[in-house]
């Protein structure tokens, strides 16, 4: 089988709907990012999304921004072929296959207006978030601002009732490998998928294996310093539910 013969919008709705099972508060978290890209650099943005996966929040933007342009980058090759394949004609984005702790990031351009990134920065290790921070800076432009929506626990003395409180009113999806509903089942099924081979036999050389988990992610703290220590002026979390943030930063 070919990649022809793949539904690439039926793929990237069903990773839709895994990613929305395991956060219910996404699409809130989504609304206020588009918002503040929309309030704070107008009708026309320059827009770097950073580990952008198959383009969700990319197609949020433009779609709420029809003057948006957005760089795409993520270093998952199935993902940025699923984005590149079910949104092809979206000439408003263009997908990048970039290491967002790559020093060399900065030559994909500068005087953007926007950097945004969700549920992608807690992968990166305290020193490439640094180094990704850095980078950021020389990219945006003066005024620029940069937001990233995760889970980032580390802002309160009460992160471990928060973190109970959010299990009780949002109980944890238990990964199943026989559930494409799930983040493991909808791999499983990818692996099944034989169109997938090649961009899965890539992902699989570049040993595409997430470093570490949630629990050993950068904490709010690390990421607040992080910024301030590249040259972000104004650093602080625009929206929160529990220890789910966006966290804001002004150039």
């Amino acid at each position: 089988m070919t990649t022809a013969a793949i539904d690439w919008k039926a793929w990237l709705a069903s990773w839709e709907a895994q990613q929305g099972r395991h956060n219910p508060r996404r699409e809130e978290r989504f609304l206020v990012i588009v918002q503040a890209v929309r309030s704070h650099c107008g009708a026309d943005p320059r827009v770097l999304d950073l580990g952008a996966g198959p383009g969700s929040l990319s197609l949020r933007l433009v779609e709420a921004i029809p003057a948006a342009r957005v760089l795409a980058i993520d270093r998952d090759p199935l993902l940025l072929e699923l984005g590149r394949r079910a949104l092809a004609g979206e000439g408003r984005i263009r997908f990048v296959d970039a290491d967002l702790g790559d020093p060399d990031l900065i030559q994909l351009g500068s005087d953007f207006d926007a950097a945004v990134s969700t549920t992608a920065l807690h992968w990166l290790r305290p020193e490439p978030l640094r180094q990704l921070y850095r980078s950021l800076a020389a990219m945006l432009r003066p005024g620029g601002i940069f937001l990233n929506g995760d889970r980032l626990a580390g802002g309160s003395e009460l992160d471990d009732l928060a973190s109970v409180v959010r299990h009780r009113l949002e109980p944890e999806v238990m990964d199943d490998p026989a559930d494409p509903g799930t983040w493991e089942g909808w791999w499983r099924a990818v692996e099944r998928e034989p169109g997938f081979a090649a961009a899965l036999a890539e992902r699989a050389r570049r040993d595409h294996g997430h470093p570490q988990m949630h629990g050993q992610a950068p904490s709010l703290m690390i990421h607040e310093a992080a910024l301030r220590e590249a040259g972000f002026r104004e650093v602080g979390a625009l929206w929160q539910h529990l220890d789910d943030r966006v966290l804001a930063a002004l150039r």
